[in-house]
């Protein structure tokens, strides 16, 4: 690493002690050592190899020829002696050598003490992004058990037109878990993107806030239908919430795709491209800046077309909501029991009929 000189480098083996004063931990990276010795290498490679001298007197009194000194010693009557130069190596030997020794013991125990905390942040962040993926994998777990209790609710409501105690019990569970999901989630998909790994989480996080919301929808249109078995005079109020809430779910998608955090980070990302050849930096700064948001751009790219199923599965949703919704395809929805026999629960869509609340 660093060019002693042969005198030196005997020094040096004198001093070394061979209890091996310090663990290495393993390989050292060259990136650690380079920046405690590159500065001073050269330096103490010429001084300690001979090509360095040192004078033994005092160089004002020295006899002054061109732009340097010569060995003579002037005096207020002329030359009055002369001092000769000895090798810097050989006079600084003994001070040097120790000096040396402590700096690159101490260099080598500091590079093996960072290997290891490399080496420890590398499996610390394996770690975590270990632990991520089982939030998240617990996390769809959770949306899917809850889907697959819905489903087993409504098939079972549509074959016996009514909720037994443990449908009811399975219903709560299902939708406390999907309420769960649906808020969490959707405070995950409205933070702001930083970073790569942001919007690759983005990615996630968006689409189950999009299916935890419309499975909650779903569960609360069972819900209604067990209001209207054990508190039909309240099935009303019910109606107006979920209502509320289809709207209100309609209105976040829509600006989850008008105000795309992926596309945003994108964009921002291209900007700052732009900004670095626009300063016209010296071509290896810009190759170096440019190449590494280069880098980053393509990246964000690459998730960009991982998300577009995504979004366009979010949007074909809003667009039918709309077309459902618009004043050409109003229906009325009218729910009633036959009077007699098994009671059985009847919905049916009506364009002709609409239901007016009752005058006071």
């Amino acid at each position: 690493m660093v060019d002693l000189g042969l005198d030196v480098s005997e020094a040096l083996r004198k001093e070394w002690n061979p209890g091996r004063p310090f663990e290495s931990g393993g390989a050292i990276e060259s990136a650690w050592l380079q920046p405690l010795f590159g500065a001073g290498s050269t330096a103490a490679s010429s001084l300690l190899a001979g090509n360095v001298f040192l004078a033994t007197a005092n160089p004002a009194t020295l006899m002054t020829i061109g732009t340097g000194v010569g060995s003579a010693v002037m005096g207020p009557t002329g030359i009055i002696a002369h001092a000769p130069f000895v090798a810097a190596s050989s006079a600084l030997l003994p001070v040097m050598a120790p000096v040396m020794l402590f700096v690159t013991v101490s260099s080598m125990i500091t590079g093996a003490r960072l290997d290891r905390m490399q080496r420890t942040l590398g499996a610390l962040s394996e770690v975590l992004e270990r632990v991520r993926h089982l939030m998240e994998a617990r996390a769809y777990a959770t949306f899917q058990s809850a889907t697959k209790h819905l489903d087993e609710i409504q098939s079972q409501f549509e074959h016996s037109q009514q909720f037994s105690d443990g449908m009811k019990a399975e219903l709560v569970q299902a939708r406390r878990d999907l309420k769960r999901l649906h808020f969490q989630y959707g405070h995950l998909a409205s933070r702001e993107i930083r970073s790569e790994n942001d919007a690759r989480m983005a990615m996630s996080d968006i689409n189950l806030f999009f299916l935890s919301s419309l499975t909650d929808v779903r569960a609360d249109v069972l819900r209604l239908h067990l209001t209207l078995q054990d508190d039909p005079g309240f099935a009303g109020r019910r109606q107006e919430e979920l209502s509320r809430k289809v709207q209100e779910c309609n209105d976040t998608f829509k600006a989850l795709i008008d105000n795309d955090p992926i596309e945003g980070f994108h964009k921002e990302l291209q900007q700052e491209l732009s900004n670095v050849k626009f300063y016209h930096l010296p071509s290896t700064l810009s190759m170096w800046f440019g190449g590494g948001l280069s880098s980053r751009i393509r990246d964000v790219e690459t998730i960009r077309e991982a998300f577009k199923p995504i979004r366009e599965r979010i949007e074909r949703w809003t667009d039918a909501f709309e077309s459902a919704t618009g004043a050409a395809f109003e229906r009325s929805l009218v729910v009633y029991r036959d009077r007699g026999g098994d009671r059985a629960l009847h919905v049916r869509h009506n364009g002709d009929l609409r239901l007016q609340p009752k005058s006071a």
